[in-house]
């Protein structure tokens, strides 16, 4: 008697799911990188700390300019990103999820080169700008991949991937900057971006297609064959029936653009999924979190008021060694999160990330008010550390859960662009802010972390196992809350 198959939709991750979606995550690791290799070698490319400009290789060891300015540049990297988001839409739908993660990375190797051979702050900006439509692409991409090919026992911890493979960047990039603070090395940082594209280029080759993206475009035979990769053996006839089923009632071009996602022209009412969307990404850059990926070594100076006029550039500075064990805790609370979710829901984590971040924002501003140091830095942790188990990684995974198929790509592509206008914002605005506000300035992150816990309580559905057609289902009729519950009361005579 033979032993009946496992059906695909109870299995949890196969070794072949988790090399697609490690494979997938190198773009991620790439935006990370982009976005904190500035941090540290940022005053020694704008300061010239390493030495007066001069000639090496026929380009200049340092670019002087003005805070402002570098801001400009820094932020440049959020606003081709937000280009890249807005457009990934299109080219997902059109031409595949692998397609967008395997070929953004040509426009990434051409920004890589622009970085690594800039002579001046316009070439500067440019490839910070390439840089960010590449990652932004590829970014909101990876996402809805991820979610599309994994089953929902395994999404439920590899959803999260984007927040763990954007905090590995960082934290890549914080380590191996302490190890380039001479003059020129700071190229060789600009050039890892382009390394990484080829990384990512090569281990997309291995890599299926979505199934569901397959399903979707009328290839049922390529979807089968996806299926039965990623799900090891297991049998994929009830999965693979549900998805030609939901092909077959919306047609094989039903997709939704950015424009009918905005104007309500979707056969769902996904008003809430929007919502939803916009309000995590919304809240996750209010909450002050990037101010610390582009100015931490800035953040902790300023706390412990120390100055590196006369410090040996050669050496790493306590806010640079810092800033580095910040961004490792920060890694490792991003992986326990990605464990808790699939115990304690995504609900609970976020409303617990944003309670508890507005409780150590009051405590970072007493400290830097009371001249407590130890106790600042201490905040500046547990705020950080905080956001990385829940309102880091969260907010990239719960749109697609509850999203159906043919938006998904529109809906990260408005849930991306919000966060990378968010980054762009906050790397222009918080470096005047710290010197304007001093150490009220925590005080601002505190009352939007509060008023991100009261929208996630009213508008926040738990999405944990959930399947995505029933969720779909449950809030496709418009902006609703889900707290408090109402009970419908039960007469005697009904």
């Amino acid at each position: 008697m033979s032993k009946e198959r496992v059906k695909s939709q109870d299995l949890g991750i196969t070794r072949y799911q988790l090399f697609c979606v490690i494979a997938a995550s190198a773009s991620s690791i790439n935006s990370g990188w982009n976005l904190a290799v500035t941090n540290i070698a940022g005053d020694i490319i704008t300061k010239c700390l390493g030495g007066p400009q001069r000639s090496i290789g026929g380009l200049p060891s340092c670019i002087p300019t003005s805070d402002i300015v570098w801001g400009v540049a820094v932020g440049a990297y959020a606003l081709g990103a937000l280009c890249g988001a807005l457009s990934s839409t299109r080219f997902s739908n059109k031409y595949g999820r692998r397609w967008v993660l395997l070929y953004s990375n040509v426009v990434g190797l051409g920004a890589s080169v622009v970085l690594a051979l800039s002579a001046n702050i316009a070439m500067v900006m440019v490839g910070r700008v390439a840089a960010g439509i590449a990652q932004g692409a590829a970014n909101g991409t990876f996402t809805t991949y991820v979610v599309e090919i994994t089953t929902p026992r395994a999404r439920t911890s590899l959803a999260s991937m984007t927040q763990m493979a954007v905090s590995t960047g960082m934290l890549l990039a914080f380590a191996l900057s302490l190890a380039a603070l001479e003059p020129p090395l700071w190229r060789v940082l600009f050039g890892v971006t382009g390394m990484l594209c080829i990384v990512s280029m090569a281990l997309m080759c291995l890599c299926v297609e979505s199934p569901r993206w397959l399903g979707m475009n009328g290839r049922a035979a390529q979807a089968e064959a996806a299926l039965v990769r990623l799900r090891s053996g297991a049998d994929v006839t009830e999965e693979l029936d549900l998805i030609t089923m939901t092909a077959s009632e919306g047609g094989s071009s039903r997709t939704a653009s950015v424009v009918e996602l905005l104007c309500g022209r979707t056969p769902d009412n996904l008003r809430h999924q929007l919502l939803v969307a916009v309000g995590l990404m919304f809240f996750q850059q209010a909450s002050g979190i990037s101010s610390i990926g582009f100015f931490s070594t800035t953040l902790f100076s300023s706390i412990s008021s120390t100055s590196d006029t006369a410090h040996d550039v050669s050496k790493p500075t306590v806010p640079q060694e810092l800033s580095v064990v910040l961004m490792a805790a920060g890694a490792a609370a991003t992986l326990g999160g990605m464990f808790l979710a699939g115990y304690w829901g995504r609900r609970p984590l976020l409303l617990a990330g944003h309670g508890g971040m507005a409780v150590f924002s009051v405590l970072v501003a007493a400290g830097n008010l009371a001249a407590a140091p130890r106790l600042a830095v201490g905040a500046v942790f547990l705020y950080f550390i905080i956001f990385f188990i829940g309102p880091g990684p969260l907010p990239w995974a719960i749109p697609n859960e509850l999203t159906p198929t043919y938006a998904s790509a529109a809906v990260m592509a408005v849930n991306n662009s919000v966060c990378y206008l968010g980054i762009f914002i906050v790397g222009l605005a918080f470096a005047p802010l710290l010197s304007l506000t001093g150490g009220y300035t925590f005080l601002i992150f505190a009352a939007t972390n509060a008023a991100a816990f009261v929208f996630l309580l009213l508008f926040l559905p738990e999405t944990k196992d959930g399947d995505v057609a029933e969720l779909v289902a449950v809030h496709s009729v418009g902006i609703h809350r889900v707290w408090p519950v109402k009970r419908k009361c039960v007469t005697p005579n009904d």
